[in-house]
This record gives C-alpha cells, sequence and structure tokens, in this order.
C-alpha cells in the first residue's frame, strides 16, 4: 500500500494534478488515496528525499518550485555527473544491455505517438537507469538516479510538443548507437546533447509566468 501511494502521489506531482508550490496535508492525501496516515508520513518522507516535497516552517509540506536559477543548478549537477558516467561505461556494452535499451527505447517511442505521457515518463526513466547502470559505478548510478528524480517535474513540460519528442527519441537512439560502438568521445557526445532541452523549455515557461525579474532571482 505504501509502495502505490509514493508512485500515485509521485504521478500527480509530476503531471500537475499537485501545482509547484502547493500545499499537501496528510488529510487531504489520506481521503484522496484512501489511505492510513502512516503511509502518507512513508510517502512524504520519500518524495522529499527525491526533491518532489519540501517541508517548510510553520506552512507544513509543499510541492517543490523550481526558479531558473535552481533548474540550471540542478542541469549543471547533472551533465557532470552523467558525463562521468559516460566516461566510466565500458565499450562496447553488451548484447543483452542493448537489448534491453532498444526495446525500451521503442516502447517510449511509440508512447509517445500515444501520447500515454505517464508511460512516456516511466519508460524514460527505466531506459536512463538501464543505461546509467552500465557504467560500473553503482555509486555513481544512484547519484543520478536521485538527480534525475528531483528533474522529473522539469523534464514533464514538454511531452505534449511532438517536435520536442521526436527529438528525444532519436537522442535515446543515438546513446544506443554510441554504445554500441566503442567511441567514448561520441557515448559523451550523445549524453550531453540529450539534457538541455527540457531544462530550457522550464526557463521559457516560469518567464512566461513569472517575467523576467522574478525567473532571474
Amino acid at each position: 500500500m505504501s509502495d502505490t501511494i509514493v508512485k500515485d502521489l509521485e504521478n500527480d506531482i509530476i503531471f500537475g494534478r499537485f501545482a509547484p508550490g502547493a500545499r499537501i496535508t496528510e488529510d487531504r492525501v489520506m481521503l484522496d488515496y484512501n489511505a492510513k496516515r502512516y503511509a502518507v508520513r512513508n510517502a512524504f518522507k520519500l518524495l522529499e528525499a527525491r526533491g518532489l516535497l519540501v517541508r517548510r516552517p510553520n506552512r507544513g509540506v509543499e510541492v517543490v518550485e523550481f526558479t531558473p536559477g535552481e533548474v540550471d543548478a540542478l542541469y549543471d549537477i547533472r551533465i557532470i555527473l552523467e558525463i562521468a558516467a559516460a566516461e566510466r561505461t565500458e565499450l562496447p556494452c553488451s548484447p543483452d544491455q542493448i537489448d534491453k535499451l532498444q526495446d525500451l527505447a521503442c516502447r517510449h517511442q511509440q508512447a509517445a505517438v500515444d501520447k500515454d505521457f505517464r508511460a512516456v515518463f516511466w519508460l524514460n526513466q527505466e531506459f536512463h537507469e538501464l543505461q546509467y547502470s552500465c557504467c560500473g559505478n553503482p555509486r555513481l548510478a544512484e547519484m543520478i538516479a536521485n538527480h534525475a528524480r528531483a528533474a522529473q517535474p522539469i523534464r514533464v513540460v514538454k511531452y505534449d510538443d511532438a517536435s520536442h519528442m521526436e527529438t528525444v527519441v532519436a537522442q535515446h537512439f543515438d546513446i544506443i548507437d554510441a554504445m554500441r560502438g566503442t567511441s567514448t568521445e561520441a557515448l559523451v557526445k550523445a549524453v550531453r546533447a540529450h539534457l538541455p532541452a527540457s531544462a530550457e523549455a522550464y526557463r521559457a515557461l516560469y518567464e512566461s509566468r513569472f517575467g523576467n525579474q522574478t525567473a532571474s532571482g
């Protein structure tokens, strides 16, 4: 039951049922999800650890709302970690790993075509967790996964942009092609190319809502 609440609440935060900056109470979640208080408290703790919720003095638990500056800082860390993993990935990767990545990428591509955005999100998550597990350093892979989770609400802002999703899908296949080969430089290039678009989209969305003066603060 606790795992179900965590996943359902995480989905609802990521896809905007609970807006950035919104306050979430234990009582509301208990009612909405037919959950026990201990399960809700556990879900809050896990989602705080994942960077989706924040506990504020005298205000309770709120959905995280990033400023563009915070997004830039998060993506700077992601770039450092993910390039480090690419540099440590032994190439070529095993045929079994490549086959699994190919399957996930194809399913992700179809989900994007079908506009099944929740499937798009979770298949993307699986793809990158498998990708970075190939670096041979479980601690590094875990750090990447943690920072990717923190970036979840940022990444979904352009899921309904068909052109953007075509680019994302193509980049997944570029990463697979590089992992089939022997060039670390090619893999680093493919990984680096995959990161900036969502952050830039989030900045544009934020500035459209709050203006440049707030966004630069």
